[in-house]
């Protein structure tokens, strides 16, 4: 059985948003690296550039689909990294992690670049699982 303890210590400073600073995993039978999920369907279509939120729904669709694929929910997600391309993103893609994550939330650190593979991408998402 997979254990999981979500930390974040009183000695330093609270999560500035909706994550834990370390989740410690006992008891696997495997880790799931997912790439970076994009906005893009499966017909290789992207999502256009002026909605964060519905490329946001779709990233995450994505995401649960190759956990799906590879034995895993959400729930066994214990970090993610994110990647947005303004700064002005940082607290929607925030929002996006607490709605799929309400609970003992994973680790997540995000990161603003000045842009990603595709000039239409407005965030990619990655993740780390344990089963």
């Amino acid at each position: 059985m997979v254990k999981k303890t979500f930390n974040s210590p009183d000695d330093i400073h609270h999560p500035f948003s909706h994550y834990s600073h370390s989740v410690v995993v006992e008891g696997i039978d495997k880790l799931i690296f997912c790439a970076g999920q994009v906005a893009g369907d499966g017909e290789g279509n992207i999502l256009g550039p002026e909605d964060f939120e519905a490329q946001g729904e779709l990233v995450m669709a994505n995401m649960k689909q190759v956990l799906n694929e590879a034995g895993a929910e959400l729930t066994d997600v214990i970090k993610l990294v994110s990647y947005v391309c303004s700064p002005h993103d940082v607290i929607k893609v925030r929002a996006l992690v607490k709605k799929h994550f309400p609970v003992n939330p994973p680790g997540n650190t995000i990161c603003v670049l000045r842009g990603l593979a595709h000039p239409d991408y407005l965030l990619e998402i990655d993740a780390t699982a344990a089963v």
